[in-house]
C-alpha cells in the first residue's frame, strides 16, 4: 500500500500542477501516515486484549500476556518490512511507550487493590468468600502477568534485533540498538509492579502469620536443664509450629505463582524471619544448653527452608548462626577464638550477645572483647 500511496500522490500533484515531487519526500510522507495508522492499530489492539482478558484454568497468567505480545510483534515486524530504519525505530519506541503506559498501569491498578484477607471485608462492605477468592486470583494473576511480560519483552527485543540485522546496515543498526535498549528498559516498570506486589503479598499473607509464631520463642525459658534439653530434642513445639506455618502458608503459593516469584517470596520470608528472630533472641537470657538448643533449631530451620527454595538459606542465617555460636561457648576464653572467625557482628553486638548468658560475668566480657 505504501507504493500505491506514493504513485497516487505523485499523479495527483502532477495533475494539480504542483510540479515534480521527489520520491524521498513521498516516502517520508507515506511512512508518517504508516506510523500513525500502525500505532493506532497497536494501541487499539492492546486495549481490546485488556478488555477481553481471560485466564485458562490451568494457566498462571492470563491472555493479556500473549495477546499484547502478538499485537506488538506484528506491528513492529510490519515496520521492519518497510526497510525504513526511522519508521522501525519509531514503532519500537511506540511499542515501549504503550507497554509502559497502557499495560503496566492495568497490572499496577490490580496490585494497588492489595491481596485480600478475611479482615479486608468489613460488615458494611458486604464482602463474600467468593469476592475475596476472585480478588485473590486477580492479584496473583497480575503478579504472574508482570513476570511473564518481562520475559516476553526480552524475547521480542531479541527477535526484532535478529530481523533488523537482515534488513539494515551496520550504521543503521546503531539507531535500532538504541531503541531496543529503551524497549528493554520497560522491564523496570514491570519489575516495580512485581516488587510492590510481592511486598504486599508477603506483608498480608505471610508476615501476619509468621510473626506470632516466631514470637513464641520468647514465651519459654532458654536457661535449660539437661532434662529440658533432652525433652526439646525429642519434641520441640516451637520448631514444629514454625515449620507448620511455612508448610501451610508459603508452600501452597508454589502452585499459584510463577517459579521466579515463588522463590523470591520464600527468600524474602526467610529474611524477614531471621531478622525478626534475631531481635527476639536479643531479648532472652541463655544458659549454655539454651545456646546449644538455639544452634540446633537454627541448623534445622536453615536446612528445611533451603529445601523450599532454589537458593541456600545459609547466608540469611549467618548472623543468627554466629550469635548461637557465641551462646554455645562453654567458657569465655573460647570467645576470643570464635571472634577471630569472620564475624558478621560488630564488637558491640558480640558484647550484647555474651551478656545474654546468665553465667558470664560482665566485667570479664569487657576484658575479653575490647
Amino acid at each position: 500500500w505504501v507504493r500505491e500511496f506514493m504513485i497516487k500522490q505523485w499523479y495527483q500533484r502532477r495533475v494539480r500542477g504542483k510540479g515534480e515531487i521527489g520520491l524521498h519526500e513521498l516516502q517520508q510522507e507515506a511512512m508518517g501516515y504508516f506510523i500513525l495508522l500502525e500505532t493506532n492499530f497497536m494501541k487499539q489492539g492492546i486495549q481490546k486484549a485488556v478488555s477481553l482478558e481471560r485466564r485458562e484454568e490451568k494457566s498462571l497468567a492470563s491472555s493479556i500476556v500473549d495477546d499484547t505480545c502478538y499485537v506488538i510483534q506484528k506491528s513492529v515486524q510490519r515496520a521492519i518490512s518497510s526497510k525504513n530504519v526511522d519508521t522501525t525505530c519509531a514503532m519500537i519506541n511506540n511499542a515501549a511507550s504503550i507497554l509502559s503506559v497502557d499495560v503496566c498501569k492495568v497490572l499496577l491498578d490490580v496490585i494497588i487493590t492489595g491481596y485480600p484477607t478475611s479482615s479486608s471485608y468489613s460488615w458494611n462492605q458486604q464482602g463474600t468468600e467468593e469476592q475475596m477468592k476472585e480478588q485473590r486470583e486477580a492479584f496473583l494473576t497480575a503478579l504472574n502477568n508482570a513476570r511473564a511480560i518481562i520475559e516476553n519483552i526480552l524475547k521480542l527485543a531479541k527477535g526484532f534485533e535478529a530481523k533488523c540485522e537482515k534488513n539494515f546496515t551496520e550504521e543503521m543498526m546503531k539507531k535500532v540498538h538504541s531503541c531496543l535498549s529503551c524497549l528493554r528498559d520497560v522491564q523496570s516498570d514491570f519489575s516495580e509492579v512485581l516488587r510492590k506486589g510481592e511486598a504486599s503479598l508477603c506483608k498480608v499473607a505471610v508476615y501476619s502469620k509468621l510473626h506470632p509464631v516466631v514470637a513464641e520463642v520468647t514465651s519459654t525459658s532458654h536457661i535449660l536443664s539437661e532434662d529440658s534439653f533432652l525433652s526439646l530434642q525429642l519434641e520441640d513445639p516451637w520448631l514444629q509450629e514454625v515449620v507448620k506455618m511455612f508448610g501451610e502458608v508459603v508452600v501452597p503459593l508454589e502452585s499459584l505463582l510463577h517459579t521466579e516469584i515463588y522463590h523470591s517470596i520464600v527468600s524474602t520470608s526467610i529474611s524477614e524471619m531471621t531478622e525478626y528472630l534475631e531481635k527476639l533472641v536479643m531479648m532472652c537470657s541463655f544458659s549454655q544448653l539454651g545456646g546449644l538448643m538455639l544452634e540446633r533449631r537454627l541448623r534445622f530451620l536453615s536446612t528445611y527452608l533451603s529445601s523450599l527454595s532454589r537458593w541456600s538459606a545459609r547466608e540469611q542465617f549467618a548472623r543468627l548462626n554466629y550469635i548461637a555460636l557465641l551462646l554455645c561457648a562453654e567458657q569465655l576464653s573460647e570467645v576470643s577464638e570464635i571472634f577471630f572467625i569472620s564475624s558478621p557482628l560488630s564488637i558491640q553486638d558480640v558484647r550484647k550477645c555474651l551478656k545474654l548468658r546468665t553465667d558470664f560475668r560482665r566485667e570479664e566480657i569487657e576484658k575479653i572483647i575490647n
